[in-house]
């Protein structure tokens, strides 16, 4: 069952599911993820702390890993789904994580997305940024997720922190620019081309002719 927003309020209230909740954030039938305090961009070689910086900007085409501001403390009985926001959606940004929050998870949510617009993205400390929506089960789970220790403080696990500095991603505008050049390589090799076929054709053809008439005469 899909909860609404007053019984979001409720199970705050009552079971303590979300921590540093804000009530403007509680929508018709889901609960808006704040950004939190760290992130990791592709191909930088250091954590974020986006309160300091008042936000993490994410160039064209590039990774990155972003914690919530809130923490979730689901119930075996409780599940979520996730979505980017719409005004991000329609700025390019894409979301890269699972889709569900398992019943039992507890912590922080580590969200990977990428930005597939053309300029770069800018998301401010504490604004909205993503959404989940919380169903109710009929019965508790039998095996609730096993939390990671790292997330459960707020932090981003290793493991993922390792991985995205090894990406080498490039750019959409790098990409454009590069199909750029090779059209303009493209297009002066054909123009050189013609510059030495048409001579080529145009002499071959007068010999041909010319051959064709002293043979007629």
């Amino acid at each position: 069952m899909l909860l609404p927003d007053h019984e979001i309020e409720k199970a705050i209230e009552d079971e303590g599911i979300i921590k540093n909740y804000d009530e403007d954030c509680i929508e018709p039938s889901s609960y808006d993820m704040r950004v939190g305090k760290r992130a990791i961009l592709s191909g930088i070689d250091k954590e974020i702390d986006v309160e300091k910086e008042s936000g993490v900007v994410i160039k064209p085409g590039q990774f990155s890993i972003i914690t919530t501001y809130e923490s979730l403390n689901f119930p075996n009985n409780l599940a979520g789904h996730i979505g980017v926001k719409s005004y991000y959606t329609r700025k390019g940004l894409v979301l890269l994580s699972g889709l569900q929050i398992d019943p039992g998870f507890k912590g922080v949510l580590v969200l990977g997305v990428y930005n597939a617009a053309p300029r770069k993205l800018t998301l401010d400390y504490l604004s909205p940024f993503c959404t989940i929506e919380m169903h109710r089960l009929t019965t508790p789970v039998k095996k609730p997720y096993k939390n990671s220790i790292e997330q459960a403080k707020g932090m981003i696990p290793q493991i993922d922190k390792d991985y995205l500095r090894t990406i080498e991603t490039e750019s959409l505008s790098d990409l454009s620019n590069n199909v750029r050049n090779l059209t303009m390589n493209i297009s002066n090799l054909t123009n050189m081309v013609y510059k030495i076929l048409i001579p080529v054709a145009v002499g071959t053809l007068v010999v041909l002719i010319g051959t064709i008439i002293a043979k007629l005469f």
